[in-house]
């Protein structure tokens, strides 16, 4: 879900949310970074998780690993997917236009851009198929 708002204060910060596959996280995207949670129970929310970057657009996560894939709006052709107990970046693909949204699974990696889908497999990263 992206989120556009106008406005001041806290929340106007917020550029993406995104519950993972089994809606036990939420990833939100902002202008400074992006961060993780845990949703324990209706009305409790833990912060597992914050990252330093520039305008994240797009983030998801996988389940609840440690696999997270982000986009950011000062690089939008970009797709960084790491690791973020290790503090490692797995991958760093740039593609030919803008990505539009990111979403994957056990299997795959979907990355969805203006005029084409790039599968990736999860396992390696490697491109498996390409839809035009």
């Amino acid at each position: 879900m992206n989120i556009k708002k106008s406005g001041e204060g806290p929340d106007s910060d917020i550029l993406y949310i995104s519950f993972n596959q089994d809606t036990t996280g939420l990833a939100i995207g902002t202008k400074r970074g992006y961060k993780l949670y845990e949703i324990k129970s209706v009305d409790k929310f833990e912060e597992i998780y914050s990252h330093d970057a520039e305008n994240v657009c797009i983030v998801q996560r996988l389940f609840s690993s440690s696999l997270v894939a982000y986009v950011s709006q000062t690089s939008p052709r970009r797709l960084k997917v790491c690791h973020f107990q290790k503090r490692t970046e797995i991958c760093n693909y740039s593609y030919s236009n803008t990505v539009l949204a990111v979403k994957l699974n056990r299997s795959v990696l979907i990355v969805c851009l203006e005029e084409s889908l790039y599968i990736h497999n999860i396992r390696d990263m490697s491109v498996i198929h390409t839809i035009k």
